[in-house]
């Protein structure tokens, strides 16, 4: 192999590593269990009024929020409910939800209901770190040509550790006006949550992927 190759090599592995590293340390949350109606044979649904079943009223709006403008930046268009309903009680009857799907004209309903947190502990295994050596330039403790290949990165044991991960459960249910039936539904969970908006954002593309490739939406 020559040296040209050989540091190309070396310099796609890296950052392959990275790239491989980055994405796995970004998707905390992930759809695990999903169904939809394959007798479903309505038109694509256009129109969402979406809901939030959740501990408590600033919680339900916040989810809501996030959902709808998450689903709108997309070129879909979806209504929170808290805008038609501002209580949390006003949505406690089929009659109340029925009468926000006529006012705003929907086509369907998406609820999304919080099913608990637990508390699961794993094992990390031990690994091994490299870590770039600072330097300038060529030679053994810089970068660049020398020939040096293996010795600008440092190996630096990790031993491994137990650690307790923190998952939140949520299901998401669609149900199509027209016949009151349901259409979709999925259940996610989201690990080591950090930002309860990040979730939001990350369920509304799992939910919307999952829908196109049903054929429930565009």
């Amino acid at each position: 192999m020559s040296i040209s190759k050989m540091i190309y090599f070396l310099f796609s592995s890296i950052v392959l590593c990275l790239l491989l590293g980055i994405s796995a340390c970004s998707t905390q949350t992930t759809l695990y269990e999903r169904w939809n109606d394959e007798q479903y044979s309505g038109p694509m649904l256009k129109n969402v009024l979406v809901l939030g079943i959740f501990k408590d009223d600033i919680q339900r709006r916040s989810f809501e929020a996030t959902f709808v403008k998450e689903v709108n930046a997309g070129n879909k268009h979806a209504v929170a409910g808290y805008t038609l309903m501002p209580n949390a009680e006003d949505s406690d009857t089929k009659e109340d939800i029925l009468a926000a799907v006529k006012k705003m004209g929907a086509d369907s309903v998406l609820i999304t209901s919080y099913k608990g947190t637990v508390e699961k502990q794993r094992e990390v295994p031990p690994r091994v770190e490299y870590i770039p050596r600072t330097g300038m330039g060529y030679g053994r403790y810089g970068y660049g040509y020398g020939g040096y290949y293996g010795s600008r990165y440092d190996m630096v044991y990790q031993p491994g550790y137990t650690t307790t991960d923190t998952i939140v459960q949520l299901e998401t249910r669609v149900f199509s006006v027209a016949d009151e039936k349901l259409v979709w539904a999925g259940k996610s969970k989201s690990v080591n949550v950090s930002s309860g908006e990040k979730v939001v954002k990350e369920l509304v593309r799992l939910v919307v992927k999952d829908m196109k490739e049903s054929g429930l939406i565009k």
